[in-house]
């Protein structure tokens, strides 16, 4: 579970770093990958398409992590 959080700490502050609009705030970007890391990890585990220890699950929380937090810059106004 820290490893998961951690890459989705990074994972955000990277997608916070190329969003283009520059929309994400440090704090949200940080909470924001570290959510859709996990919410990515624990539900494609829930749904059995990957378990422990294989490459899919980080995979999957690598992109639920930029996912979320592009979905937040996109959705959020000035």
């Amino acid at each position: 579970m820290l490893g998961t959080l951690i890459v989705g700490v990074l994972v955000g502050l990277a997608a916070r770093s190329l969003h283009p609009s520059g929309r994400v705030g440090l704090p949200a970007a940080v909470v924001l990958g570290a959510l859709g890391a996990l919410a990515a990890f624990y539900g494609g585990r829930a749904l059995h398409w990957f378990t422990d220890g294989q490459m899919a699950g980080w995979f999957a929380g690598i992109v639920g992590a930029g996912v979320l937090v592009g979905a937040w810059g996109l959705a959020r106004r000035r």
